[in-house]
């Protein structure tokens, strides 16, 4: 805790008032960061309310989302021990805000009428897929996601009302 309060620049006990330790610090600061997730998302689909366009923007925006947010690839690199715990802990809430955004549109996908995936089992690829950048990130996270959109729309992933994969590129 005395490096952490050094870091910021404020005295232990400044810290202590807020946290009672290190770990419930860390805990806060990862909580922060699925808040940070649910909001992003819910603001990019009340700009861009298009069912087409809805699973494009969440993988963009999940992918994206580390490039986005240094401090969450310096947790994991100061304190990976945390990391892959936090990950444990925190997938199902990053499920349920992932699930919050694309179900509407996965309802709708022929993948999903025709009992191929349930909206759960593409919620969970997506977020494994996100944890899986955040440790082995690519050099240009949107060649990862067009690949993974052009994958789920051969999959039947589309909606019915629009092609996510229409041959333009996914929300930059």
């Amino acid at each position: 805790m005395s490096g952490i309060a050094a870091e910021a620049g404020v005295s232990g006990g400044t810290l202590y008032r807020y946290f009672k330790n290190k770990e419930d610090l860390l805990e806060s600061l990862g909580n922060h960061f699925v808040m940070r997730l649910r909001g992003t998302l819910q603001g990019a689909i009340a700009e861009q309310p298009n069912p087409a366009d809805r699973l494009p923007l969440v993988v963009d925006i999940v992918l994206r989302y580390w490039q986005e947010n240094p401090a969450a690839v310096q947790l994991g690199q100061l304190e990976p021990d945390f990391v892959i715990d936090y990950i444990k802990q925190v997938t199902p809430q990053w499920s349920a805000a992932i699930h919050d955004a694309v179900e509407p549109v996965l309802a709708d996908s022929p993948a999903v009428q025709l009992g191929l995936a349930t909206p759960d089992e593409i919620v969970n690829l997506i977020v494994r897929m996100a944890f899986s950048h955040y440790f082995l990130p690519v050099n240009d996270y949107r060649e990862l996601r067009d690949l993974l959109l052009a994958l789920g729309s051969s999959a039947g992933l589309d909606p019915k009302n629009g092609r996510i994969g229409s041959g333009r590129k996914a929300a930059s």
